[in-house]
């Protein structure tokens, strides 16, 4: 049996079937190995600003242990920063310390990493490391005053790990109109994770919504069809060629696992079971009515100040992301009317693959330029790719100032 099979006409169903034939099917990199709470990762940067303080740069291994045992001398420092590491946090090996918790680490901009040059490398690029250092926001983190602080300076990381999702389930669990509460496991998997990704499966966030809800049509034993079906299907021995060509459902699955594991860690979300839903309790300040209601209420209030009507094909962005909050303060600062643009999807995808950096507004007469710290650029035309009311261009602009001196 196949997954068309199942239930034709479902378009969830359809969606699935084309979306495993791309090589790409798992979707956008992210971390797949790391288990970690915002306390491990605390105590891990206390420690690097301990044995390299003041940003100094310390000389991490270079090779694996099983291939050379010994430590060269430059490598003792670090050394005795992993087995300290081991001893108050749990986690951190040698190996795994530079292999996979400080990739982590780099991309959630935590710490930079360098070259044998001593060159600062890109997060996401692969490179032969030699040197390690705290950063900015590493040392914003260990110096938080109080733990909910700490948490969205921690959450902020986390969302740039992952590329910007957060502020994509927010948006699907925050909005009243979308009537969804709660995302499982599988539709994550299936649809959310395809969300302005770079990829022939690339879908935007109300046709994601749309997905979830044909999957829910489906009876719970047409789900579990899928599942089970998809499990048969996608083994590597079914499939030869490169690696890349060798499906892998368990593999898949397991990603989707980390991810939730992670986003559970954020100030957001909490995991009950396989479902993801906004986290809840007296310490709670997303879940509340009230906040879902301010969260709609500034929605609508786009509409009404900027006199449009909502556009098939547009969505409503915001342009620093909630995600970017490092306080109660600065989220209900972000969570305004004036930090909005309704856009295009497609323009909306090139900001999601760039990981939510353009964030800077800049004008054109009638137009917008979102752009990012390294200078690229997603051009906005009036009402072409942008619907706005030009009177209001002045206040977005200076509010996007305002927000990016307050938050940086």
């Amino acid at each position: 049996m196949t997954i068309n099979e199942i239930n034709q006409g479902n378009k969830a169903v359809e969606f699935i079937s084309e979306r495993i034939k791309d090589d790409n099917y798992r979707g956008a990199p992210s971390s797949e190995h790391n288990r970690y709470t915002v306390d491990q990762i605390i105590n891990i940067l206390i420690l690097l600003d301990k044995y390299a303080p003041n940003k100094s740069l310390m000389s991490v291994r270079t090779t694996d242990i099983s291939r050379r045992p010994k430590n060269n001398p430059e490598e003792f420092l670090y050394a005795e920063f992993c087995n300290e590491a081991k001893r108050t946090a749990g986690i951190g090996t040698q190996d795994a310390m530079r292999k996979n918790l400080f990739v982590d680490l780099q991309r959630m901009e935590l710490i930079d990493r360098y070259n044998e040059n001593k060159e600062k490398t890109a997060p996401f690029s692969q490179q032969r490391i030699k040197y390690v250092s705290i950063s900015d926001q590493g040392l914003k983190l260990v110096k938080a005053k109080n733990i909910l602080d700490k948490y969205f300076i921690f959450s902020k990381g986390i969302d740039k790990l992952l590329g910007g999702y957060i502020d994509i389930v927010l948006n699907i669990l925050r909005d009243h109109e979308y009537g969804i509460n709660q995302i499982s496991v599988y539709e994550y998997m299936f649809f959310v994770s395809a969300i302005g990704v770079n990829f022939s499966f690339n879908i935007n966030t109300d046709k994601a919504v749309e997905l979830i809800k044909e999957y829910r049509n489906l009876t719970p034993i047409q789900r579990k069809s899928i599942i089970v079906t998809l499990r048969k299907e996608l083994k590597p021995k079914n499939f030869t060629g490169s690696k890349i060509q060798k499906r892998d459902f368990g593999n898949w699955k397991n990603k989707i696992d980390q991810i939730f594991y992670l986003l559970n860690q954020t100030v957001y979300f909490e995991k009950r079971g396989e479902q993801l839903v906004l986290k809840g309790g007296e310490n709670s300040f997303v879940e509340t009515e009230t906040r879902l209601d301010r969260s709609l209420n500034e929605k609508y209030q786009y509409f009404v100040k900027q006199e449009i009507e909502k556009t098939i094909g547009f969505e409503l962005h915001h342009i620093v992301p909630l995600s970017w909050s490092e306080s109660v303060y600065h989220f209900k600062i972000l969570d305004k009317w004036e930090n909005m643009v309704y856009i295009d999807g497609f323009s909306h995808a090139k900001i999601t693959q760039n990981r939510n950096r353009n964030v800077v507004l800049e004008t054109v007469k009638k137009d917008l330029i979102l752009k990012d710290y390294s200078n690229n650029k997603i051009y906005l035309k009036f009402k072409e790719s942008v619907l706005y009311k030009i009177e209001n261009q002045p206040t977005m602009k200076k509010y996007n100032e305002e927000l990016l001196n307050t938050i940086n």
